[in-house]
């Protein structure tokens, strides 16, 4: 791998680490944001509202799945990139500067919940062009390129899970409820900055430019991807919707569950988060490499066979060491199939929509599917304990049927589908 190529991975990598790392340090903070934008209420309802606005956070990645794949597919995949970024930098950083609601009442939930839906803009954006930053740029071996972008989702897991951990362990509880959780926020304005010094120095793509020099572009790339491509896009929101769901009970609902169950403290399940995460970024690899030799869908099918054998047994721990076998088990089964994941649903569309394609595919799948599983299973949990997997385990047998049903794409010609 040569100065160029290590400089794009950079590029695709970077924008999806802030993101993600924004994302995942809502969940891993969740009883600080409970705290300090809530109303007075009980813990379990503490957690459950803040999951709720967790949640919140994916109805506009739709959104920014739209606008970003458009452009992107008239523009070019560079520029929408750069945009993206911004967007999520000073959407994550300034969190870590809104007063509370003890100090200016429910406005502070409502520049909160605006933050949040900002952020979830950028991402529905930046997923689709930094997957193809990278697989337009190599056109080999994608299933394994992929999981270059698909591991970002674990770094930033891992940052915000550790950001959290380290503070936890140095500041007095009190001081973490007054000031400690504001600054994990306050480091992304850090990485904002080094990710538009690389993001800048990057080209275009050069399927893109290849496709704007044959006229290939189209006006409206989300009228040709429904009237054309509607199937794919219909089972690639499926798959990921699934994937999603699974990610969010491991490393977002089981976590605070068993906090408040006072199985393991808030440090430990930051812990069993890292442990996800390690596994999660071990897996990808694997997974994407796999994908090369057995098929995308066929990854994709035990992923989801994986998870379904493990997620009833996950909600009956009874000890923190239990609690972490499972932990690392859920990283296993998400890292598995989310490689494959990014590089079919990429794969199956023509450069010309390809941005709008893998994106409205992935965030719609997240938005719809993924978004509310953590707040739904909270819910069912709480109408009947046995009910907490039942959200889950549903779209994962869907996601199971969609992959038999979507085109095996690991021997296309990105080129030639162009």
């Amino acid at each position: 791998m040569n100065k160029g190529d290590t400089q794009i991975l950079s590029a695709s990598m970077i924008g999806t680490i802030l993101e993600w790392y924004g994302v995942f340090l809502f969940s891993s903070g969740a009883i600080y944001i409970g705290r300090n934008f809530l109303p007075k209420t009980s813990p379990y309802y503490a957690i459950a509202e803040t999951l709720l606005i967790f949640a919140i956070g994916f109805l506009f990645r739709p959104v920014g799945a739209v606008v970003f794949g458009h452009y992107g597919d008239r523009i070019g995949r560079k520029n929408m990139l750069i945009i993206s970024l911004v967007l999520s930098g000073l959407s994550t950083g300034l969190v870590g500067v809104l007063p509370t609601y003890a100090q200016i009442g429910a406005a502070a939930l409502i520049l909160l919940v605006v933050l949040r839906l900002i952020l979830g803009f950028a991402l529905g954006g930046e997923w689709g062009g930094a997957m193809l930053l990278t697989l337009e740029n190599f056109q080999s071996r994608r299933g394994f390129w992929s999981a270059f972008i698909q591991s970002t989702v674990g770094i930033g897991l891992i940052l915000g899970a550790a950001a959290f951990y380290v503070l936890d362990a140095v500041l007095p509880q009190s001081q973490m409820f007054a000031y400690g959780w504001r600054i994990p926020y306050l480091l992304a304005f850090i990485i904002l900055a080094i990710g538009i010094y690389i993001r800048e120095r990057i080209p275009e793509t050069p399927l893109f430019e290849a496709a704007q020099r044959e006229r290939k572009i189209v006006r409206v790339p989300a009228k040709e991807l429904f009237s054309k491509h509607w199937l794919p896009l219909l089972l690639g929101t499926l798959i990921t919707g699934s994937s999603g769901t699974f990610f969010y009970v491991g490393a977002a609902l089981i976590p605070s569950l068993f906090e408040l169950l006072k199985v393991v403290t808030p440090s430990f399940a930051q812990i069993g988060v890292i442990l996800f995460a390690v596994a999660d970024i071990i897996f990808v690899f694997i997974g994407g490499m796999a994908s090369e030799r057995y098929g995308r869908r066929a990854m994709v099918i035990v992923a989801n066979l994986i998870f379904l054998v493990i997620v009833y047994p996950s909600f009956y721990v009874k000890t923190a060491a239990a609690f972490l076998a499972f932990m690392f088990l859920y990283g296993v089964a998400h890292g598995t199939g989310y490689a494959p994941l990014g590089s079919m649903i990429s794969e199956i569309f023509p450069t010309n929509v390809r941005y709008s394609g893998n994106s409205m595919a992935y965030q719609f799948g997240n938005a719809f599917v993924a978004g509310p599983a953590s707040f739904v299973s909270l819910y069912l949990g709480a109408i009947a304990y046995p009910l907490y997997p039942v959200y889950a385990v549903v779209f994962s047998l869907i996601a199971i049927a969609s992959a038999v049903k979507f085109r095996e794409t690991k021997d296309i010609s990105l080129m030639e589908s162009s």
